[in-house]
C-alpha cells in the first residue's frame, strides 16, 4: 500500500463529510492508480436516482461502485442501494469508516475479543462472505493519518447468542479477526443474491486452516508417539485450540479444523462434539 498522508492536505473542514470525502479520495486515487485493469474511473457518478461515491469500469466491461459510509445507515438502506445498482448490472463495494458513527464500536486492524458490532456490520459480514471492509481516519497530536483498507471477520463467542439494546440501538458481541488486504485490486462476483465487488483478501477461515495445517505437521513430527500420522484426534484439537485461541477464539478454530477434512483424516465424532459445544452450526 502506498503513502497516504498527502491526501490529508486536500481537505480542511472537520465535519462529518470531511471523513467521508477523505476516504473517498483515498479509494479513488489508489485503486485508479494501482489496479491495472481499470479503463474508466470517477467520483460522484450518477445512476438514475443514485450518486455513487466512486465508480470504476474494467477492461472486461464490468462496472463497480464504492459506497463509503461514515454516518449511521440501516440494513434496509444498504439493501436498497445495492439492489438498485445491481439491477443496472453494477457491482457494489461497501467500505465503512472504522471510527465513524456507522459502527457500534471503533474497529482496528488487529485481533480483538468481545467487540460490539452493529446490525449493519452483521449484515455486511454476511453479504461479503465473512468479512467487513473498513478504512480508519486517525487523529493524533493534530496529525491526520489514514489507514489502507482492512478486513475484519467476526466470529461467535459466549456472549454472541444474544442481541443487546442500548437506547434505540441494537448490537452484538463478536470476536474480531483482522485480515490484511494484499493490494488495491478488486474483483466482481455474485454472492448471497447480491452483485458485490471486493478485494483479494483471503477468507479468515481458509487462512487459519492453512496455519493449523502447518502447525499440525510440525507438532506431530515433534510428538510422533502421541498421534497417528496426520489424524485430527480429540487430543490434537485441544492442542490446536490452546495454540490459536488467544487470537481467534474457539468457534472459528473448530470451523477451520472442519475444513481440513480434505487434507487430513479427521475424528468425525470428536469434531462434532466440539462443534456442538461451541455452537458451530456452519457446514463445510
Amino acid at each position: 500500500m502506498s503513502e497516504l498522508s498527502e491526501l490529508v492536505g486536500q481537505l480542511n473542514k472537520k465535519s462529518e463529510s470531511y471523513y467521508h470525502k477523505l476516504i473517498k479520495q483515498l479509494i479513488y486515487k489508489f485503486i485508479t492508480n494501482e489496479c491495472g485493469n481499470i479503463i474508466e474511473s470517477s467520483t460522484e457518478k450518477y445512476f438514475k436516482n443514485r450518486r455513487a461515491d466512486v465508480f470504476f469500469k474494467f477492461k472486461n466491461g464490468q462496472k463497480a461502485v464504492v459506497e463509503i459510509q461514515h454516518s449511521k445507515i440501516s440494513i434496509k438502506e444498504i439493501s436498497a442501494r445495492t439492489t438498485e445498482y445491481n439491477q443496472q448490472g453494477i457491482y457494489v463495494l461497501w467500505i465503512l469508516h472504522g471510527r465513524g458513527k456507522c459502527v457500534a464500536a471503533h474497529k482496528f486492524p488487529e485481533h480483538r475479543k468481545n467487540v460490539k458490532i452493529s446490525t449493519t456490520e452483521k449484515f455486511l459480514h454476511s453479504m461479503y462472505g465473512g468479512r467487513v471492509y473498513y478504512v480508519n481516519v486517525n487523529e493524533d497530536s493534530g496529525k491526520i493519518r489514514i489507514t489502507p483498507p482492512f478486513a475484519l471477520h467476526f466470529s461467535f463467542n459466549k456472549k454472541s447468542k444474544e442481541q443487546y439494546k442500548k437506547n434505540f440501538e441494537y448490537y452484538y458481541f463478536r470476536n474480531s479477526n483482522f485480515t490484511p488486504i494484499p493490494n488495491w485490486n478488486i474483483f466482481c462476483t455474485n454472492f448471497n443474491r447480491f452483485k458485490i465487488a471486493r478485494f483479494y483478501d483471503k477468507n479468515i477461515k481458509i487462512s487459519l486452516k492453512n496455519k493449523i495445517l502447518k502447525f499440525i505437521q510440525i507438532h506431530i513430527k515433534k510428538n510422533p508417539q502421541d498421534y497417528k500420522k496426520y489424524r485430527i484426534s480429540k487430543k490434537l484439537i485441544k492442542v490446536i485450540i490452546n495454540r490459536f485461541n488467544d487470537y481467534y477464539g474457539k468457534p472459528i478454530i473448530i470451523e477451520s479444523v472442519n475444513l481440513l477434512r480434505d487434507k487430513i483424516e479427521i475424528n468425525e465424532k470428536a469434531v462434532y462434539k466440539f462443534r456442538k459445544k461451541y455452537n458451530v452450526h456452519e457446514k463445510r
